[in-house]
């Protein structure tokens, strides 16, 4: 079967993002050592983004990237969240899953 563009381009993006996939077994403390990092580094990448968006001049084909790697934050934290309940609810312990908080609000001053 012949590769096509697709698939490279699928394989690369993928090998991009799996820095993301927490790979600790949820019932042990390195988990959370880990999902920490990761939720911390999409975090700090999103405010980074925002910065850039707020404080930089962008040509249109910046400004769409950056939008792009904004959504893609967006649904690496969305993941991580997603995560962070189940790890949770394996333990018993009942989350607010229906809560979303919306950073769009918050100023952040540099």
């Amino acid at each position: 079967m012949k590769n096509n563009s697709l698939d490279l381009n699928l394989l690369e993006e993928m090998t991009q993002l799996e820095y993301f996939l927490v790979k600790k077994p949820m019932n042990s403390p390195e988990f959370w050592t880990e999902w920490q990092e990761k939720y911390g580094k999409a975090t700090l990448a999103k405010v980074a983004l925002k910065k850039i968006a707020r404080t930089r001049k962008l040509s249109h084909e910046e400004y769409s990237r950056l939008r792009t790697m904004m959504g893609v934050y967006d649904d690496v934290l969305k993941y991580l969240e997603q995560l962070k309940n189940t790890a949770l609810s394996v333990r018993g312990i009942v989350t607010n899953m229906g809560v979303e908080f919306d950073d769009e609000d918050i100023d952040l001053d540099f």
